[in-house]
């Protein structure tokens, strides 16, 4: 999920599609049992989302819209209002897919109006459309966890590698006492990348497959896919955590009882530093002298 601050009081909130509904009530419950001063309003049914990424998508964007998009005025993580093609939108600096991207919140009744523009500017620059399990590839390659797929209803942060997403000096949180609880145990898992050998031309494994240790289950696949860019097969297995360091060896079991070996790697598998998606600090320093020379 995001949350983007509009404004002082203001904030819009996004979650997947599939859980909106839950959210939602989750958000109603907690305001009532806290008596919280706020409100909120449903808006799952009254907006439309797209996805516009790729090296040229500021550039695309910029042909239907006014809004300043260059990395100064809309940085990484920045969030704004305004207009493309005329129709009023809310516009996420965002990247799931690990490229330059722009994530565009728009009132269902504009939707096709904006994607037909954006398509229509966009034709001469190869800009086409890409549907999930694009997505989901590319997000594999960024190491981006799918929660319910990577994750199941029992794993905590610790074990995701999403404790950095926990400030345990805040006051307070949804779960923060359970957490200290689980910080004091040692994780019996933890999710890491891992690879095939490049050479490796046979069947991939599949989501759920086991890791075997030993004749014994020591972890499962959680997401898998042969990476075009990379040139080989990489995925994410919850593993028991003396196989997830990086360059340890583990044995996956496929299809006919078929033992594959793999080798846990550092994430991301693609574009570590991110400069795909932002610029790096000496980048941006070179892109400002000239025009503060002017």
């Amino acid at each position: 999920m995001v949350i983007a601050r509009l404004g002082e009081h203001r904030y819009y909130f996004t979650t997947t599609t599939t859980s909106s509904a839950l959210v939602y009530r989750e958000l109603q419950r907690y305001i009532a049992q806290w008596r919280l001063d706020c409100g909120i309003v449903n808006l799952t049914g009254a907006m439309a989302a797209m996805n516009l990424a790729g090296p040229r998508s500021r550039e695309i964007l910029s042909r239907v819209s006014e809004m300043v998009l260059d990395e100064f005025g809309f940085p990484y993580h920045g969030a704004r209002e305004g207009t493309i093609a005329g129709a009023a939108v809310r516009v996420l600096r965002v990247g799931f897919v690990g490229e330059l991207g722009f994530e565009i919140h728009v009132p269902a009744e504009s939707a096709v109006h904006v994607w037909d523009a954006l398509l229509a500017v966009g034709a001469g620059a190869g800009l086409i459309p890409f549907g999930v399990e694009a997505q989901r590839l590319l997000r594999l390659e960024k190491g981006h966890i799918i929660i319910g797929q990577d994750t199941d209803g029992l794993t905590t942060p610790l074990e995701a590698a999403l404790d950095w997403t926990c400030k345990m000096d805040k006051p307070f949180f949804v779960g923060q006492r359970s957490l200290r609880a689980m910080q004091a145990r040692p994780i019996k898992q933890k999710l890491t990348g891992f690879v095939l050998p490049t050479a490796y031309s046979g069947p991939s494994p599949s989501e759920c497959h086991l890791v075997i240790r030993e004749g014994k289950i020591a972890g499962r696949v959680t997401s898998v896919a042969y990476s075009p860019t990379l040139k080989h097969i990489i995925g994410l297995a919850m593993l028991a955590p003396e196989l997830a360091a990086a360059g340890t060896h583990f044995q996956i079991r496929v299809e006919g009882g078929t033992m594959l070996e793999a080798e846990a790697v550092a994430e991301p598998f693609y574009d570590p530093r991110g400069e795909r998606q932002r610029p790096t600090l000496a980048q941006l320093h070179a892109r400002k002298r000239p025009q503060e020379a002017v």
